[in-house]
């Protein structure tokens, strides 16, 4: 069962709940805030939520069943378990139509592990490498994951989550932020939405002991860009890319157009959006 913890303001919850960690068993935890006041994006990456409109979240999770080489894998789980609860979420309900067509990604295609096609799935959701939600080409989650580790296995890890949600204006930032509301026109409820993606990226990460590789096949489904070629920055040069998949370390591989294979590190590429 989960605990559930609100905060009207807030450093960041990731850091509520390293620092609880020392004096309590965080399994299991949620972690909720209003404001952040230091919320944390990935890197020297910093956060913005205005107050009280978007859900600012984390949740600790016991990882020890987890070799610590695969802890990819949590990065593929949660964003999963996210959108599979917007898909949910939006079933049946009406788009404004706000983004043009040429702004959403293309269908993404159903890819097993050898890259071999076969059903187109269309989605207006995607994930973006290594772990954020996309609608089209407009940021709508980041995902913050710190880990602890133990011998060769995962131990316990802390999951951020910023969704923007109500939000309607940003400060310009390089990602092209989006939220649910400018989406849909209209006002969300915060908790409800927050319970069921708790609820749905445990269920996520319980599929991870039995058969990984599910996880894996789903995420490339998902993934932002998966198969197509695109523009990347790369040591400060553009170069033309396609995005053949992700290694068992949860780096980006990418093949340019001389059939030249590259293998990426967070931090090493820069998607040009």
């Amino acid at each position: 069962m989960l605990k559930h913890v609100h905060l009207e303001q807030i450093d960041s919850t990731n850091a509520y709940l390293q620092r609880k960690q020392s004096e309590a068993d965080i399994r299991n935890w949620v972690v909720s805030a209003d404001e952040q006041t230091a919320g944390k994006g990935m890197g020297s990456n910093r956060w913005e939520s205005e107050v009280g409109k978007n859900l600012t979240f984390s949740l600790a999770l016991d990882m020890g069943f987890l070799p610590a080489e695969r802890q990819f894998l949590l990065s593929e789980a949660v964003p999963l378990g996210i959108v599979e609860v917007l898909d949910e979420y939006f079933e049946g309900m009406s788009y404004r139509g706000l983004l043009p067509i040429d702004t959403l990604p293309p269908s993404v295609g159903r890819y097993d592990m050898d890259s071999r096609a076969s059903v187109s799935m269309p989605s207006r959701f995607s994930i973006k490498w290594p772990n954020d939600i996309y609608y089209g080409n407009h940021k709508l989650a980041g995902i913050l994951i710190n880990s602890t580790i133990k011998s060769n296995m995962m131990d316990v890890s802390i999951i951020g989550i910023g969704l923007n949600v109500n939000q309607m204006k940003f400060q310009g930032w390089p990602t092209h932020p989006i939220s649910l509301k400018m989406i849909t026109g209209k006002d969300h409820d915060l908790q409800p939405l927050l319970e069921r993606i708790a609820e749905r990226i445990i269920i996520k990460v319980e599929q991870l002991k039995s058969d990984p590789s599910i996880i894996e096949q789903e995420y490339l489904k998902r993934l932002f860009r998966y198969r197509t070629w695109a523009d990347y920055e790369v040591n400060g040069k553009v170069m033309r890319l396609f995005m053949t998949g992700i290694d068992a370390f949860g780096r980006l591989m990418m093949t340019d157009e001389g059939n030249n294979s590259y293998c990426f590190d967070i931090k090493e590429i820069k998607f040009i959006i």
